[in-house]
Parts: structure tokens; C-alpha cells; sequence
């Protein structure tokens, strides 16, 4: 069912006392770390980022404290708290949820996140991606998202997003009108979603048509442009980005698919926004053409003065302050944060918890291609093997190669261990036959700003001199970029996806390739 917010007399009597100044902090969401201790503004939403429990906990409670009218208290997560929260439980991807094809698992691992995160006192995340991973090379989406295919796209979006929010916690659906059909970086540029509307309502469209019929609370536009429904800016000769776009989130996201909840840009100074146009214009144009909050606004005296030059102007209205501010706080006494009675997060099962993620890590882990029927392979302890690393920023990833190590120790007594060896080197034991076994490291990590998400510069040269054609069997591992094997479609003859990396995932991934355990085939998340 649709989620509708129920604009409210209380609320109304709320926002009319409120100044200006007072207005902005409402429709603002800064992140704790750029606005400190000692601030005493009621922002209507706060960003914590991951720190310590304790700490915390007492960040939380002290903001929460100072504030006249009740906050959300945000954090992103997307797979799980235990990527943003420390010491909660850690899931591997979406994408790896997404690839066991379990709708009771993905809502389990939402609930598992709601719960974690909400003993803390968060009660709204950024998540989930609901982005289709079209483009292998997109450097955003990947192991983000939970597929290329629309369908299960919605089944384990919407089993996840459900969830999150039938134990307490305000999901967001991101980033729309879709990124993850090109390979520009909305934090740098604005990237351009390419389709029609025909093949963007069969698409992306639906994934988000089909999430806020099943009750998405709030959505999160991308700093993406969408030509095919919107007009262009006759000053520059592009699109807007959808963030500052009436045609987009009044026209197609209010009006088509009729969503009623909260709109929540993405960072507001992200390249894909404040490159396209002055910040303070975009931070006025947003909330003017749809947006309800804005997020990570730095809150110093320039914005104050800014914006308030954008009020006399009529560059922003006060008649659209005010309804924002109405939409978030009638949607805060809707939810109970305005009386206290918000629901009491029921306590997590951290046993439960630790169980569920090795299921999805179980369930995850896929033979994406196996040619030449390497897995499992036969070892034994006098087999020689040969671990090599071919990814970028390999220096990041120590500890991901210590644990393969000892794992690979668990089964042979004769391993050898090479970081970025270069392609001579790995041509000359090839042709000496010098291991029997090699197992590879492969591809790169997804992060933001890196605009590259395929292997690149001097270590994609490790994948020169024919190594891998030349009789040792080879079985590469990518654990963070899943879709490899589509650009070494043919020198990459065996290759397994392990869609992330938490504590149990290289000792599935040993024993599955050992046939110790079993592991998945079928490529439900990609083809």
C-alpha cells in the first residue's frame, strides 16, 4: 500500500511558530561531524557517521536532547547496519543478498538492520538502492545494487525495504529517476539516464512504480538527468539534474507514479548538482521544485545568509518553506517522534543475526563461469598454489589477503603469495609450470569520486603476456566488482563472484572452491 504523509493542525501550529532560520533547520539534514558538539538548532534530520558505541550513543542522546521538535537520526544503510554502525552485524552487498534469491533472507537482514541500528536511536536510512546494475562498468551501482533485472530487482528490494520499515525504521528508496546506465560519477558530473520512456517505464520506472506501491516512505533523487522527460536548460544546452527538476519529481515522481512521501536529495554538494549550478541556487531550486529535505547542507553563517537572499528574491518562497517544514514535521507526529511514541525497536538476536549473514554469505558466493570444470579442485597438501593479486589499491586489502592465506594454508603446505607480480613474471611460471594451482585476486572496489571501476592503469597490465592460456589452471575471485567477466570474456575461463568480504566469506569461499561446501550457480543478481 501507498504511503501517504497526513498533513496535520498540530504540525501546521508548529511550523507558523517558527522563524525563518528555524524553517531552514527543519528542512535540512547536516551531518553531526561538520556541525559539532555545541551546536543548539532543532535541524529536522542529523547524519551520524560510524564511531565508536559508546560515543554514539552519547552524540545521539546530546543532539536529541537540544532539540525542540524530535529529529531523525539518519545513517545509510544499505546492507545491514554493520557497515555503518560499529559492532553490529556485517552482510557483504546488496547484491549478495540479493543473489540468494531468498525474499525471507533480504527481509530478515532488514529487520536485522532496523533493530540494530534502532537500539541506537536511528530511525530513518538512505537505503536501499533500488538502481539497476545496467552497466558493468557503472563506478556507483555495482555490488550496490541488488541486479539488472527489473523483477528481482522489486522482489528483493521491496522484501528488504519491508523489512526495514515493519520494525521501525524509514527506508529510502535511491536514486532516482536510476542511476547505473553510464559510467559518469554523479559525486563529479551529472551523469545522463540514456532511455525512452518506454524502456524507462519498463525499467527503472517500474523498480520504483512497483517500491512505493509497496509502501516506500521516502525517496532519494539522484543528481541524474532524464531527457526523455524532461525539457532543456536553453543556458547550457543539458538537462537538469533530477534533483532540481519540477518535470521530474512533480510531473513524473508525484504525478505518474503517484508518490506522497518523503523526498530527500542526495548530498547536496555533490558534483552532479552544485557543478551543474550555484549551490545556494540548488539548494533553493530544490526545495522550489519538489524536494521536502536537503542533505549534508553545510550550516554555517554563509548558508543562513544565502538562503535568506533567496527568500527576498523569491528564488525560494516562503509559501514552500513552510509546506516542506509542514511535510516533515506532520510526518514526524504521523510516525510518533512528536509524542514519544514512536515504536519501541524490539531487541536484536545477536546469534540470530551472525547466522543470517553467513546464510547470505552461504547462499551468495557464485561460479560465474567454470569452462574448463576447475571447481572443485582436487588439492592436496603437496599441491602448489600460487595466490595472485591483480586489483587496485592492492595496498588497501591486506587483511583480505591474510585471510586468504590462511585459508589456502588449511589445505596445502605449499603456497606462494603475489601482489601485483606484473605480467613477465606470471608469463615465466606459467610457461615452467612452476604451481599446479593458480588462484587470483582480481578487480577493483567501488568508491565514490574514482569514476574507474574497472581494473585500470599499471596493474590492469598484469592481465597482458597470455598468462592465463597456458596450461595451469586458473580459477580467478572477484570479491568486490561482479562483473569482470564480462570485460576478460575470454581469457578468464573459471571465476567466482563473492559479491563483498565479511569475517566467514574467504573460508566459504576456500572450502566452496575445495568442494568442501557447495556453491551457487545460478546468476539471479546478473547475467
Amino acid at each position: 500500500m501507498k504511503f501517504t504523509i497526513k498533513l496535520s493542525q498540530a504540525a501546521a501550529e508548529v511550523v507558523d511558530s517558527l522563524t525563518n532560520r528555524e524553517l531552514l533547520d527543519q528542512v535540512c539534514c547536516p551531518t553531526y561531524t561538520r556541525v559539532g558538539p555545541d551546536r543548539t538548532e532543532t535541524f529536522g534530520a542529523m547524519f551520524f557517521h560510524p564511531t565508536e558505541r559508546e560515543e554514539l550513543e552519547q552524540q545521539i542522546e546530546r543532539f536529541q536532547s537540544r532539540c525542540k521538535i524530535p529529529p531523525f537520526i539518519v545513517s545509510d544503510l544499505e546492507c545491514g547496519a554493520g557497515n555503518m554502525v560499529l559492532g553490529a552485524t556485517k552482510f557483504p552487498s546488496m547484491m549478495s543478498i540479493s543473489q540468494t534469491n531468498s525474499v525471507e533472507l533480504a527481509y530478515e537482514v532488514g529487520a536485522i538492520a532496523a533493530k540494530e541500528a534502532g537500539e541506537l536511536g536511528y530511525n530513518w536510512t538512505f537505503s536501499p538502492v533500488a538502481d539497476l546494475a545496467y552497466d558493468p562498468d557503472s563506478p556507483v551501482v555495482g555490488i550496490r545494487s541488488a541486479g539488472k533485472d527489473p523483477e528481482h530487482t522489486i522482489k528483493m528490494v521491496s522484501a528488504y525495504m519491508r523489512g526495514l520499515q515493519d520494525h521501525g525504521m524509514m527506508a529510502t528508496i535511491k536514486h532516482f529517476p536510476g542511476d547505473g546506465f553510464g559510467t559518469y560519477d554523479q559525486h563529479l558530473t551529472t551523469p545522463v539516464n540514456p532511455l525512452s520512456r518506454e524502456e524507462w517505464r519498463a525499467g527503472p520506472g517500474k523498480v520504483f512504480k512497483d517500491l512505493i506501491d509497496d509502501g516506500a516512505m521516502a525517496i532519494m533523487p539522484g543528481h541524474i538527468s532524464l531527457p526523455a522527460f524532461d525539457e532543456i536548460d536553453e543556458a547550457t544546452g543539458t538537462y537538469p539534474p533530477a534533483t532540481i527538476s519540477r518535470k521530474l519529481l512533480v510531473d513524473l515522481l508525484r504525478g505518474e507514479l503517484g508518490f506522497d512521501g518523503l523526498i530527500v536529495t542526495d548530498a547536496v554538494e555533490m558534483g552532479g548538482l552544485v557543478g551543474y549550478i550555484n549551490y545556494f541556487d540548488a539548494c533553493a531550486l530544490a526545495l522550489e521544485n519538489g524536494c521536502d529535505i536537503l542533505l549534508f547542507t553545510r550550516m554555517d553563517d554563509i548558508f543562513y545568509r544565502e538562503m535568506e537572499q533567496r527568500l527576498e528574491t523569491g528564488m525560494l518562497s516562503i509559501d514552500t518553506l513552510k509546506k516542506r517544514a509542514l511535510r516533515i514535521v506532520s510526518l514526524k507526529f504521523q510516525l510518533g517522534l512528536m509524542d514519544g511514541t514512536h515504536r519501541v525497536v524490539e531487541a536484536s538476536n545477536p546469534i540470530r543475526n551472525l547466522e543470517a549473514a553467513k546464510e547470505v554469505v552461504a547462499k551468495s558466493i557464485t561460479v560465474v563461469r567454470d569452462r574448463k570444470q576447475l571447481i572443485p579442485y582436487p588439492i592436496t597438501r603437496q599441491t602448489r598454489v600460487l595466490h595472485v593479486v591483480i586489483m587496485n589499491h592492492a595496498d588497501r586489502f591486506a587483511e583480505l589477503y591474510d585471510k586468504i592465506k590462511d585459508e589456502l594454508g588449511k589445505h596445502t603446505d605449499q603456497l606462494t603469495q603475489w601482489v601485483d607480480p606484473g605480467p613477465d613474471n606470471l608469463y615465466r611460471a606459467m610457461c615452467e609450470q612452476a604451481y599446479d594451482l593458480v588462484i587470483c585476486s582480481i578487480g577493483s572496489k567501488l568508491s565514490y569520486g574514482l569514476n574507474v571501476v574497472r581494473l585500470h592503469d599499471e596493474v590492469a597490465r598484469n592481465m597482458m603476456a597470455g598468462w592465463s592460456k597456458l596450461g595451469t589452471p586458473i580459477i580467478f575471485v572477484s570479491h568486490f566488482h561482479s562483473y569482470v567477466h564480462k570485460e576478460y570474456e575470454t581469457s578468464i575461463d573459471t571465476i567466482v563472484n563473492t559479491y563483498g568480504d565479511i569475517d566467514c566469506t574467504i573460508e566459504y569461499l576456500i572450502e566452496g572452491i575445495f568442494g568442501k561446501r557447495g556453491l551457487n550457480r545460478s546468476l539471479y543478481a546478473h547475467d
